[in-house]
């Protein structure tokens, strides 16, 4: 555990990379990367049929809130879609690290433009879902913007939850290596969302999956991650990235985690959270709100994509985000049986195949880390 120290929220901003010596039959990955990965879909999927609604609205159109696979309403963004179907959320993080598995664990920006490129060409993720700041890289990616065109110079100026909303899979590929996560999601982030708000909450969201990933994780030593991870990403963001205005990442974090371990219920907390915090498309309000939510539920992965789906606002969003820090801390075993087959053949996509790939790599790259430490030594 990191010894920095205890902010106002009550847990530590970590000053330095956790580094462990853990023995691979200590602990099972894939069980770790199939819960992460699990989380994150079932909170796109179930948040997809609540997108845009407050509450009361949730409660007002399904009769209770949503705690299962819903259709989404004719009058939803997510419309079309039938129950378990994803969004952009889950979706493109699900491309990008099946191109990283391609590419047998090199991640590059031009792999990561390849990813989000090839995610955009299949419709039923992107014509519907795709968010404005990654809609316009995507328009830079192919050189389908006029050279100067002002549309894209305000690009990295857009302090939206993309990055963040895709970067779990950065976290599976490197367990409790903070500093990693952090190389990584940065180069992950750059480019589509070139600014150090973006940047700061996508390595909150990635150092918390990390730490997810051992052991003897447990929601302080997640949460502590996670501060850590945006802290660094918002000072590497202000040297790599360009500034861009809105509330910092830290502070509303402290203010979500201050708001989840108070007096309440979680369900008070949720809505505490919603009108202080927020949990729309700005990456202030959503990334915090999955930490809150995940602090509120005391780490209980599907009590904390529920509470992401009836926050109202960006839920398929939060729901994804908080799903993938809890689901890899709990594992796969923290979700109902049928959930992955449901997911699998409702997108036609192989999350047990995809969480193999991380897993290989993972292991990988704790073995060279394990080498490089005795080298030190």
């Amino acid at each position: 555990m990191c010894g920095g120290r205890r902010s106002d929220s009550g847990f530590g901003m970590c000053r330095h990379n956790i580094i462990t010596g853990q023995n691979e039959g200590e602990i099972d990955l894939y069980d770790k990367i199939l819960g992460g990965l699990l989380g994150g879909a079932v909170g796109d999927a179930m948040g997809a049929a609540t997108e845009a609604r407050t509450t009361e609205q949730i409660i007002q159109i399904f009769g209770h809130e949503v705690t299962d696979f819903e259709k989404p309403p004719a009058d939803a963004i997510g419309a079309g879609n039938e129950r378990g179907q994803l969004t952009d959320d889950f979706s493109c993080a699900y491309f990008i690290a099946s191109h990283i598995i391609r590419h047998h664990g090199l991640i590059n920006q031009e792999i990561v433009k390849a990813a989000i490129i090839d995610w955009s060409e299949h419709k039923v993720f992107f014509d519907r879902f795709a968010g404005p700041t990654t809609r316009l890289a995507i328009k830079k990616f192919n050189e389908e913007a006029p050279a100067g065109s002002s549309e894209i110079e305000v690009l990295p100026l857009q302090a939206t939850n993309g990055a963040s909303m895709r970067i779990s899979p950065i976290g599976l590929f490197n367990p409790g290596n903070l500093d990693r996560a952090i190389d990584d999601a940065v180069t992950t982030t750059l480019p589509t969302h070139d600014n150090h708000l973006a940047i700061s909450g996508a390595c909150a969201v990635a150092c918390a999956v990390s730490r997810a990933m051992l052991p003897d994780a447990d929601v302080y030593q997640v949460v502590q991650a996670g501060f850590y991870g945006a802290k660094e990403g918002e000072r590497i963001g202000r040297e790599v990235g360009r500034i861009a205005a809105g509330p910092s990442v830290v502070r509303r974090m402290e203010m979500a985690v201050s708001i989840g371990l108070g007096h309440g219920t979680p369900r008070e907390k949720m809505s505490e959270i919603a009108d202080r915090v927020g949990s729309g498309l700005h990456v202030s309000e959503a990334v915090p709100a999955a930490f809150g939510l995940f602090v509120a539920n005391g780490g209980d992965a599907m009590a904390s994509i529920i509470g992401g789906v009836n926050i109202g606002y960006d839920t398929d969003t939060v729901a994804t985000m908080v799903g993938a820090i809890a689901g890899t801390m709990q594992g796969a075993g923290a979700f109902p049986c049928h959930y992955r087959a449901l997911l699998d053949e409702a997108n036609d996509i192989e999350l047990a195949n995809l969480a193999r790939g991380i897993e290989k790599i993972a292991k990988q790259r704790q073995l060279a880390q394990r080498e490089g430490m005795r080298h030190v030594r």
